[in-house]
């Protein structure tokens, strides 16, 4: 158990075992890996990564104090991740989800968070014409200036009057002239 993560060792303890194990019975342990390749191959491909680094050291890419091959391979920052949110849907899922995250922070889309998602379907369906718009402006108004502070009540109560206003300039301005022959044709 001593030997996790140190080939040799594993290999020295498996090595030692063999041969109590052909004392004893006879008979030889085999063992189809080729233990000593691996190594090789391991101790090639950390030679390459700190040479990389190295080269980016001379190149001044990495500043300060190098980090080991230990720092490499497992760095503390993801040690500390915890888990990762399962993404159902596959590889499309992320790749949707991290295009929505893109657009948020780029200022494209807007998240709103709701507190009821049932009120969605509801709220679509809803619509309220442009009487009921300056109806409402109206009540609020006159409900401004019998409640709250006085101050911020004249500033909203200004706020809808000059709204209200707007939307009376709409309604002239895209009203239509009709004649009383149109009332009076039978």
């Amino acid at each position: 158990m001593d030997a996790e993560g140190d080939t040799e060792i594993a290999l020295n303890a498996v090595n030692a075992l063999a041969e109590a194990a052909s004392c004893r019975t006879g008979l030889k342990i085999r063992i189809p890996a080729c233990p000593q390749q691996a190594a090789d191959q391991l101790s090639s491909a950390e030679a390459d990564l700190m040479q990389s680094v190295n080269d980016l050291k001379a190149r001044n890419r990495i500043f300060g104090q190098l980090p080991t091959l230990d720092e490499l391979l497992d760095p503390v920052e993801e040690r500390d991740m915890g888990e990762f949110p399962a993404f159902e849907g596959g590889d499309k899922a992320i790749a949707d989800e991290v295009r929505r995250e893109v657009a948020i922070a780029s200022g494209e889309v807007i998240e709103i968070d709701s507190d009821d998602d049932d009120d969605d379907d509801d709220s679509a369906a809803v619509s309220i014409t442009r009487t009921d718009l300056l109806n409402l402006c109206r009540q609020l108004e006159v409900g401004c200036m019998q409640y709250g502070d006085p101050q911020f009540s004249l500033n909203l109560s200004s706020q809808l009057c000059t709204f209200r206003a707007q939307l009376r300039r709409e309604d002239l301005l895209n009203a239509r002239q009709t004649s009383l022959e149109q009332f009076f044709s039978v």
